[in-house]
């Protein structure tokens, strides 16, 4: 599977990360650390057969992607298994995620996952994942006593693959 992110300037960076930290020392559950998966909000998911065609059908979208603001305001879970932050869905997010869809769609034998297509997709920046009942319920301590909303900018964007983790090609936003 191949993921379309954002990534985030470098002190948005380090306060997500901190948190990731805090959740995987309280619980345990070093899913994110040890994957080394970075701080993100995955814009588009998809399958593949051909690595070359994914990276080539993603560096031709350079000139649609900037610079914007992000503003997370609130915690959330995807139960039974993560816990992340929630940005609020502005326009900036809305306009990049319909602009990823509307070329990759496009793409030959491409399969876009069905939670990341229009009216379907929620941003979000997993925070910890694959957490039993009782992490949970550690992790969303953590945030209680840790989270307070803020804005923070996105920078890169970028392809991966996932299991495990790696980073195919970054382009820096205008």
């Amino acid at each position: 599977m191949y993921l379309i992110s954002l990534y985030f300037d470098e002190g948005t960076n380090k306060k997500i990360q901190l948190y990731m930290e805090q959740i995987a020392q309280r619980t345990g559950n070093m899913a994110m650390i040890d994957g080394k998966v970075p701080p993100h909000i995955t814009l588009s998911a998809f399958d593949m057969a051909e690595e070359e065609k994914a990276i080539a059908g993603f560096t031709a979208m350079e000139q649609e992607f900037e610079k914007g603001q992000i503003f997370w305001c609130s915690v959330g879970m995807f139960l039974p298994h993560t816990i992340y932050l929630s940005p609020v869905l502005n326009a900036y997010l809305q306009k990049l995620s319909e602009s990823v869809f509307s070329k990759i769609r496009y793409l030959e034998e491409v399969r876009i996952q069905i939670r990341y297509q229009p009216f379907s997709w929620f941003p979000h920046t997993t925070l910890g994942k694959r957490l039993n009942q009782a992490e949970m319920r550690e992790a969303f301590v953590v945030m209680q006593n840790q989270f307070a909303p803020f804005t923070g900018e996105a920078v890169e964007i970028g392809l991966a693959r996932t299991n495990p983790y790696r980073d195919l090609c970054k382009i820096k936003l205008k």
